[in-house]
């Protein structure tokens, strides 16, 4: 996975607004230090605190609220967002509105990053805004441009995550065997971010979680436990649905069995993931050669219990509506920081101060985890990121005194 600071970016210049430290700030959870990147040039020095702090980002001529995910911390009494700071479209645009009547940081033009209707950089190469390489709107500017990311390279890696007896889950979206009602969407996806279960286009690069049917391992069923982790720890076994999944929920990233296409974190296309569990049973991994992946039920939304991967999410694991399941490493990402792997909204206009207005069904999305822009579901919980259209003004600098020397300017 390449740094977030790649050797491509053209550079942000990160600014602190004084005028937060006369408010009550809320403290920012601790956060891994990096080194700047080539063209950052950070203000205030070590320990400063992130609350107000800005990134102004001259690729596009905005600056942005360093904080990625403020919603986790402020809600700005507006209903409706999630514990990690995820809402639905209508509570997006509700949060940004809610952000410039209580003018946050001195400033009331807050709005949600502009995605145009058409761009010709897309991996989709049609009339619309599709794929990987759109770097024409806002975060696929600050992704591909300014970050300088390459698709489908996540901004913020997370390493060996843990939920229950499963390692090495990743707070993303993963897939099944299940088509489309539509087969021009793609197929079925499982999301372990949120609970959201939806489609998803084939060519998006999601994760893969094996199972195989019964419980061909031999695990002992333990009164009141939901799952069950065999005597090495290798499979889990599900008495609910009567099925054994891999305990490693992305094994691919460190086996591979040959199959190319594979990224380096484990994730994949549709298709490269059902060669690779194909693969799998030709090498009779564990013994077994009849792993698959899980398939869906036609159920589109949250709380989707019926299907396999539904489930495991929302009864055996005993997560909620906008829990992921592991949480992200809040780490300086090109001077943002709680900036999440996962999907973020956008207008669905290039006007600048954007409307809000809310579009009929669905809504331009923008990925962190892989540099993907597509569209998702209004009613999706998604995370919100911010800029305001006018570029900082620079510090005022201390006048030098016209006769100085060494022993008396201070």
């Amino acid at each position: 996975m390449r740094s977030a600071l790649g050797t491509r970016g053209l550079g942000l210049c990160i600014m602190v607004s004084l005028s937060v430290f006369a408010a009550a700030p809320v403290a920012a959870a601790p956060m891994a230090k990096t080194s700047p990147g080539p063209g950052l040039q950070a203000t205030g020095g070590e320990g400063i605190r992130f609350v107000g702090q800005m990134v102004a980002d001259p690729a596009l001529g905005v600056t942005w609220l360093a904080d990625a995910n403020l919603a986790r911390k402020d809600t700005f009494n507006v209903a409706g967002i999630n514990a990690d700071g995820s809402m639905d479209y209508q509570t997006a645009v509700n949060w940004v509105a809610a952000m410039n009547a209580a003018d946050y940081l001195g400033h009331h033009t807050w709005v949600l990053p502009a995605t145009p209707s058409y761009d010709p950089g897309c991996s989709s190469h049609n009339t619309s805004t599709f794929g990987y390489g759109c770097s024409q709107s806002a975060m696929g500017s600050l992704y591909y441009t300014t970050l300088g990311l390459d698709e489908p390279g996540t901004a913020v890696p997370v390493h060996g995550g843990t939920a229950g007896p499963f390692n090495n889950f990743q707070p993303y979206l993963y897939w099944t065997s299940t088509i489309a009602a539509d087969p021009t969407q793609g197929y079925r996806t499982f999301s372990f971010n949120t609970g959201w279960q939806g489609t998803n286009v084939a060519k998006h690069n999601m994760y893969a979680l094996p199972m195989v049917p019964g419980n061909p391992f031999g695990s002992a069923i333990k009164a009141g436990q939901a799952l069950d982790a065999s005597t090495d720890g290798q499979t889990v076994y599900d008495p609910a649905t009567n099925v054994t999944w891999l305990a490693n929920a992305d094994l691919a990233k460190t086996h591979r069995f040959g199959v190319a296409g594979i990224n380096r974190d484990g994730s994949m296309q549709q298709q490269t993931a059902t060669s690779w569990v194909a693969a799998m049973n030709s090498a009779a991994w564990l013994g077994a050669t009849d792993w698959q992946l899980p398939t869906s039920d036609t159920c589109g939304s949250f709380d989707c219990k019926a299907s396999l991967l539904g489930e495991l999410y929302y009864d055996a694991l005993g997560y909620s509506e906008g829990d992921p399941v592991v949480a992200t490493p809040n780490t300086n990402t090109g001077g943002f920081h709680d900036l999440q792997p996962y999907l973020y909204w956008s207008c669905s206009t290039i006007s600048v101060p954007c409307s809000g207005s809310q579009p009929t069904g669905s809504a331009w999305s923008f990925s962190f985890g892989n540099g993907f822009e597509g569209t998702d579901l209004i009613q999706n919980d998604l995370y919100v990121m911010v800029y305001y259209p006018t570029p900082p003004s620079p510090p005022p600098t201390k006048p030098v005194p016209p006769h100085c020397h060494a022993s008396t300017c201070r």
